[in-house]
């Protein structure tokens, strides 16, 4: 008999919660959308915040990101060549040579700081773009290798190229 009843009780609960959903439902649908604003004084002023859209420009990547490479690239127009057509005939045109790509290395901006010499060997203090570097030979910060250090200068190598830097005075 109790649960009879227990049953009977649960089954009116979950009668009454389908009940409410199939009502909040189906009454979405049938109830108009119009508001009543009721317009105490005759003439209110209302104000719309307007937001500005964020615009920025985007850049070229001048860095490959794979192959760690700072490069730019030049296309170079080739010359145009005229022959001058002194007789009557019919004027020799020469072939224009194809445009050729190149890639013009662009270094970071490097300051050679320090020179420092311990137990384990020769370290150097670099200024790489405003970044304060302690290198050894054969280090590699992005994209730049230590290839030979002293006191005065160092070599550097930068995608296959060589460079010589010399110590930065106060």
């Amino acid at each position: 008999m109790v649960k009879k009843k227990i049953n009977i009780i649960l089954i009116v609960v979950v009668l009454g919660l389908w009940g409410s959903v199939f009502y909040k439902t189906i009454n979405r649908f049938f109830t108009s959308k119009e508001l009543a604003v009721n317009n105490s004084s005759g003439s209110t002023t209302v104000k719309f915040n307007q937001i500005n859209k964020d615009t920025f420009a985007l850049e070229n990547v001048s860095r490959d990101p794979f192959l760690n490479k700072q490069v730019q690239e030049v296309v170079s127009r080739p010359q145009r060549q005229y022959v001058a057509n002194t007789s009557h005939s019919a004027a020799v045109k020469k072939a224009a040579p194809a445009p050729t790509m190149k890639h013009l290395i662009v270094w970071p901006s490097i300051s050679y700081h320090g020179y420092i010499k311990d137990s384990r060997g020769e370290m150097v203090i670099l200024k790489i773009d405003s970044k304060m570097f302690r290198l050894r030979k054969n280090d590699l910060v992005d994209g730049l290798m230590i290839k030979k250090i002293s006191s005065d200068s160092l070599e550097v190598d930068f995608n296959k190229e060589k460079k010589i830097i010399k110590r930065f005075k106060i």
